[in-house]
Formats: C-alpha cells, structure tokens, sequence
C-alpha cells in the first residue's frame, strides 16, 4: 500500500474457491465445525443421490426422510451466506474506518537526520503594507514605477553627500535635467487657500516652481520643486520625469552664484489619496531634493490624474555657476 492512499478494500463476493472446495478456508463443509451437515453423515451435502449422505433410505426414527431434508437444505444455505455475507462487509468496513497512519496522510515520513539537514524555509521579501515594497524603487522605463511602502524611508545616496551649502538669503534660480532634456527657470510657490502646495499655473506649463517654505535647493533637509506634466493638450515641463532613474543627474543655480548637484537615488508613483508626506517633506541630514508631478490616469470628471511621480535626490557635488547663467 503506497503512503498516502486507504488500505486495499476487500473484494466484492467471495472470490476464487480454495483447492478444498469450501467457501471458507480451512473449512471441509458448508458449515463450520462438523465433518458432515448431520451427525451420522460423512461428510457435507456431497457425494450421494439423495440429499443426506449414504445415498439409501434414512432408518426410522432417524433423520428425517429425503423429502424433508430438501426442506432444510435451503434455509440452511441462506443462513450461511447471510452469515458470510455480513462477515465479509463487517470486515470491509472496519478496513475502511481504520484511522490512516500519518504516513499514508502525509506521504513517507523524512528521517530524522535528513531533517535536521533540510534548509531554512525561504522568507518572502519584505513588502510592507498591502504588499508594497520596503523601499523607494530605482525608476527607469525598464520597470513599472509602484509605491513603496508608507513606513518605508527615503532611498539611500547613491555617492557620499558633500556638505550642505550655506543658503542664507540664497533662492533658486534655474534647474536642468540634461536625461529628460529640462531647462527651466524656477517660479516661487507657497500655499493655496486649501493649505495645499501650490502648482505653477496652467499658463505656464514649461516652468518649474520651488516651494519656498521648504529649504533652498543644497540646503540641509528636502527642497521641494513642483512641475505640471502636460496640461490643455500640450506637454508640460515634468512630462517626462518618469523616465529619470536611480544615477541620473540634476542641476540647481541659485542666486548666490552657487550650482547644488544632486544625483537620483529612486523614483516612486504614488496615489494621491496616499501621499507619503513624511517620506517627501520629513527633514534629513543632508541636503535633498525632490521632484513631482502627476501621473497615473486622468480623471475626466475632476481632471485631475490620480497619483503623482515623485523623484528622489541627494546632494552629490557643489560649484560656481558661470556669470551667464546666473
């Protein structure tokens, strides 16, 4: 019996005869125990023409006469298949109800030393809640941009971040993004009558716009700049923000003459009914940056887009803009 299965039901009826001729193994007659049907006879209702052994006449006061052996010989048969009947299905079932092994539930069981061998159970990758990565993607075209998880921190610099750069009365005023093609001058953003972050207006899609309640771009903790994506059928100055990954390059000059390098360190695309505000404004030790816009699909009925792409830098290099640029 292989592991796994129940143990082998009897066959249905009484199968093949054994060389004796009985119905019962072991057995020389038709009922168990006696050597004959009758005291007196030979052997079981075989081997005479009438019905009981010896073939003659019964004497008187025997056995009854042939006629009324005939009567006994068929209740004598369906008492004993009934009897046969009900030992054969008796026995079925209690093969059939016998409690299963744990082998034959579980398959064979592994031996001890084996186990003590088998290797630790692979952990699932850390997904944070609903599934959504422990970590701020790298971005890039080759993957699906997702949400990391709301607990999960900013991604780490890629280079070692200099020294932030002193900002006192320092404003930004350009920033170039040479992967994506963006050259814009930067507008001052603040709040709306919402108390919500302000968005450069429609009128001006091709320029960017710095919040200026946050830290100046190279200062100590996240600067923020906001860019529209497209906007009554034309592309915006962010429409290709998306395609910026982990390594990519931008470019703040600010009106100190400074130029603040920051390198991408991840990308993420992020429902607005979930905004990760902590991750995008909480402060850091270094001098941050970060990128947004919409993405997602456009509401028709709001038309607004759902989600937003939100890029991820740190400071990586610092330097002297040209007197041209400032």
């Amino acid at each position: 019996m292989g592991a796994g299965t129940h143990p082998e039901s009897p066959q249905e009826g009484p199968g093949p005869l054994p060389e004796n001729g009985s119905a019962y193994p072991g057995v020389g007659s038709a009922h168990p125990g006696g050597a004959s049907a009758h005291p007196g006879g030979a052997s079981g209702y075989s081997g005479g023409g009438s019905g009981y052994p010896g073939g003659g006449p019964v004497p008187p006061g025997g056995a009854p006469a042939a006629g009324g052996g005939r009567r006994w010989l068929l209740p004598s048969l369906l008492v004993a298949g009934s009897l046969g009947g009900v030992a054969m299905v008796m026995a079925g079932l209690l093969a059939y109800l016998a409690p299963l092994s744990e082998e034959e539930m579980y398959g064979p069981p592994v031996p001890q030393a084996a186990a003590q061998n088998q290797p630790p159970p692979v952990q699932p990758q850390d997904q944070g809640a609903a599934g959504a990565p422990a970590e701020v993607g790298p971005g890039g075209l080759e993957t699906p941009l997702t949400a990391a998880a709301p607990t999960a921190a900013p991604p780490l610099p890629v280079v070692m971040p200099p020294e932030p750069l002193t900002s006192e009365g320092a404003t930004p005023r350009r920033i170039a993004i040479p992967k994506i093609g963006v050259l814009s001058s930067l507008m001052t953003l603040g709040i709306d009558k919402r108390q919500r972050v302000q968005t450069p207006p429609l009128t001006r899609l091709h320029q960017a716009g710095w919040y200026k309640h946050g830290p100046v771009p190279g200062q100590q903790g996240p600067a923020v700049v906001l860019g529209h994506v497209n906007g009554n059928g034309k592309a915006g100055v962010f429409v290709r923000l998306k395609e910026l990954r982990r390594g990519d390059k931008i470019k703040v000059s600010r009106s100190d003459g400074a130029v603040a390098e920051f390198t991408v360190d991840g990308v993420e695309q992020v429902s607005k009914q979930a905004f990760p505000s902590k991750r995008v404004y909480g402060n850091t030790g270094e001098a941050t940056l970060r990128l947004i816009t919409c993405g997602g699909v456009l509401n028709q009925k709001t038309g607004h887009y759902t989600d937003n792409i939100i890029v991820y830098a740190t400071l990586s290099a610092t330097g002297k803009a040209r007197a041209a640029s400032r």
